[in-house]
């Protein structure tokens, strides 16, 4: 909404909420003035915004009116979009009579988001070429809003250096983790078979489903992951 801190990614594009917590914490947190582990020289003052009921959105929607999609439709935009609201249409469920009396006005797919956290993640540890989240854009990225100099690409005439992260594991101990999967066998019905799911020559798992993606996020990441990172991470 028009409280909203998200901003967009200068070198990534996409839109991120980095430090846009802060605000809820109490007053006398010693984390709203911290300036270096957070959004860089950034000291939180804000408290937290409002929350709208289910009534007082309806409200906020009813005043705008109808968009036209199509191709023909062109770019269109209620006025002040990005400036005081970001809303793009008016959703149809708002005709539910029942809507704005919800507790949750929307339900979220929970076994789906897993598979994209746990990829995600998975992916940015072992280091996966084309897959990790920490690429040259990131870390573009982190140098202008991060304090992590050690995370900051490395320059020269000839090439471009990305220092290895605390979170990115060596090539030698990925490839002990994914003979380490190729040799695990689950009671019947507890999970696929996991080691059809690993290619040990591009050292990446292939055809994981949603229940697999459980299966690796709530108990086998936490068992590979233990002895072979940092404390810290």
């Amino acid at each position: 909404m028009e409280n909203n801190k998200a901003f967009m990614l200068t070198n990534g594009g996409k839109a991120s909420c980095f430090d846009c917590h802060r605000c809820f914490l109490p007053h006398n947190h010693w984390y709203r003035k911290n300036r270096k582990d957070f959004f860089v020289g950034r000291v939180e003052k804000d408290v937290a915004p409002p929350r709208l009921s289910g009534e007082e959105l309806h409200d906020v929607v009813s005043e705008y009116g109808d968009i036209v999609f199509g191709l023909q439709s062109g770019k269109q935009k209620f006025p002040g979009f990005g400036l005081t609201h970001n809303w793009e249409k008016q959703s149809i469920f708002w005709e539910l009579s029942y809507l704005k009396t919800n507790l949750l006005g929307h339900n979220l797919d929970v076994m789906h988001i897993e598979k994209n956290m746990f990829e995600n993640s998975f992916n940015t540890v072992m280091d996966v070429k084309g897959k990790t989240k920490d690429n040259i854009k990131a870390r573009l990225d982190v140098a202008l809003f991060c304090n992590h100099k050690n995370m900051e690409l490395v320059c020269d005439e000839s090439r471009v250096a990305k220092p290895r992260a605390s979170f990115v594991l060596e090539k030698n101990t990925q490839l002990l983790v994914y003979k380490w999967f190729k040799s695990l066998r689950f009671p019947d019905g507890h999970a696929s078979n996991i080691s059809r799911l690993v290619n040990m020559e591009e050292c990446r798992l292939y055809g994981m489903k949603s229940h697999d993606c459980h299966v690796f996020m709530q108990i086998l990441i936490l068992l590979a992951f233990r002895d072979l990172l940092p404390k810290g991470i």
